[in-house]
Order: structure tokens, then C-alpha cells, then sequence
């Protein structure tokens, strides 16, 4: 990870988000920039004072939280919000962006959701949503996967996050009919063999990827439903500080599990798009 973008408006969620932010880029060395994004005329007019601002207080918190210089910039844009992120992501060709949450699950403020899911859905790089306390690393991360070819990216920018947490895998099953009508016990020989194939695939993501720590016990979760319920019921079971979910860029809004884990998810949500190679598939990516 060489540069994250994080998106500054000057609430408390902002400097929470920043501080994870920093905690990041002081492990990886990266480098941080800031947008902050205003159509005040008052801002507007003070953009130099505004910038130095943000910089100097940004440096105030990495000095705190790392204990030395972190290479900082900052933007303030004339955009709108959702605008400003996309844009500056991949003008300044970042590796993750970081947005702090406003309110809590279900009622976030209809100002943050129409941002949010936007940068959720036109974003080239992993989307980090913060909400939980960002002076606390990661703990345990749950990574919703759907199949083999999603797997790897979707593992990565997880490990990128959250390099030491305790990592589950969970994908959704739908059986099909003739399962269906063997009952319960085909269904549940199906999940068996399908959590081995899980198995499989997380252990190809994680290969030769160090720092980490697979669970012994829970590691890959096979559950008949729908994606987004399997995904949710888990979330509520493992209680991971960091829920990890794939995304299609051409997603509706009512379509996109992502924007739906945004409203819906109580832990930070970390967004990974689909690659164009990436053919689309059903289950749990977005």
C-alpha cells in the first residue's frame, strides 16, 4: 500500500477514519491525502488557510499515533462530496480510500448514504467505511466469498487492512433442486463439501502472506440463504471488528449487498470492486 485517500469534512467521524488512516499508512509506509470537499463561499475563499489546516492537524495526530513524520497532502475541492473522493482517488492514484460513517446502522444520515454508496460503487480501489474506534488494530476479519476467481483480491486487500487479525471465510449457499428434494441431510453433505472447497481457496489466498492467523475452528463457513442474510447472521455470530465484501461497479442501487452492509453493518466495512476480468456471479459479492 504506497498512498490512501481519506475523506475529511471536519466532523468527529472524520478524524476517526483520519486516525485509522494513519495507523495504516505508519505499518505500510504510505503516504496520506487529504479531500475535503465545500461549495461554502467562506471555505472557498480560504482555501490556503483551510489547507494548511488540515495538513497541520493531520501531522499533529500521525506524530501521536505513530511517533513520527508521515508524508501528508491535502485537497480542498470545489465538487460535491462523492464527486471529490472518486475523482481525487484516481487523480492521486491511491491503493485504498477511507471514509468515516455518520450515524448508526440503518440511520445513517441521507447525506453520508447518497456519498457513501456512490464512492462504494464507482471506486477503482478498496473502500475502507470506519465506524468503530480507530485506536484499536483488528482483531478478527470476516471475508465474504463467493468462488475462486474473487477470492485472491478480496483476501489481499483484507490482509492489507488487517494484516494480523484472525481471518473467517463465509459464502452463501443456494442448494439446487434436486438437493432440495433430498432433504436436509443432501443440503448438509453439499455445505460439507463446498466448506472443504472454501478451505481450499482461502488457503491459496493466504499462502505466503505473513503476518496471519487462520482460525482452527471456524475458518471457512458454508450457510444456505440468501448472500447478504448469510453474510449479516455471521457478522452477528463472529462479531469481527472488519467485514470484508466484494462489490460489481454496475450494481444497482437496490441491488448492491455493499451499500446495503453499509447501512446495515454495526463493525467497518471494507468494499473491494471486482476486477474487469472478473466475470459476474451470484452469491455473496455484491
Amino acid at each position: 500500500m504506497k498512498r490512501i485517500l481519506v475523506a475529511n469534512d471536519l466532523s468527529p467521524c472524520s478524524t476517526n477514519a483520519l486516525a485509522r488512516a494513519i495507523g495504516l499508512a505508519a505499518r505500510s509506509g504510505a503516504a496520506i491525502r487529504i479531500v475535503h470537499a465545500t461549495s461554502e463561499p467562506e471555505e472557498l475563499s480560504a482555501q490556503p488557510s483551510l489547507h494548511r489546516r488540515l495538513v497541520a492537524e493531520a501531522r499533529i495526530m500521525a506524530e501521536e499515533i505513530a511517533g513520527r513524520p508521515i508524508e501528508i497532502s491535502a485537497r480542498v475541492s470545489p465538487a460535491g462530496p462523492a464527486h471529490a473522493i472518486v475523482r481525487e482517488a484516481e487523480a492521486y492514484g491511491v491503493d485504498l480510500v477511507v471514509i468515516g460513517a455518520h450515524g448508526e446502522p440503518r440511520f445513517r444520515d441521507a447525506a453520508f448514504g447518497t456519498t457513501g454508496s456512490y464512492v462504494l460503487r464507482h471506486s477503482e480501489c478498496p473502500v475502507l467505511v470506519v465506524r468503530n474506534d480507530a485506536s484499536t488494530p483488528y482483531a478478527k476479519a470476516l471475508v465474504a466469498i463467493d468462488g475462486e476467481a474473487e477470492a485472491p483480491p478480496i483476501v489481499a486487500a483484507a490482509l492489507g487492512v488487517a494484516p494480523a487479525a484472525e481471518v473467517f471465510a463465509v459464502h452463501a449457499f443456494s442448494p439446487s433442486w434436486s438437493q432440495a428434494l433430498g432433504g436436509r441431510a443432501e443440503i448438509d453433505r453439499e455445505e460439507t463439501r463446498q466448506e472443504l472447497e472454501l478451505e481450499k481457496i482461502l488457503g491459496v489466498a493466504l499462502a505466503g502472506r505473513a503476518p496471519v492467523k487462520v482460525s482452527a475452528e471456524r475458518h471457512a463457513i458454508v450457510e444456505t440463504g440468501e448472500a447478504l442474510e448469510v453474510i449479516m447472521r455471521e457478522t452477528a455470530a463472529i462479531a469481527p471488528d472488519l467485514l470484508v465484501m466484494g462489490t460489481r461497479r454496475q450494481a444497482t442501487f437496490l441491488g448492491s449487498h455493499a451499500v446495503d452492509a453499509m447501512f446495515g453493518c454495526p463493525h467497518d466495512l471494507l468494499i473491494v470492486p471486482e476486477r474487469e476480468a472478473v466475470a459476474p456471479a451470484a452469491a455473496v459479492s455484491a
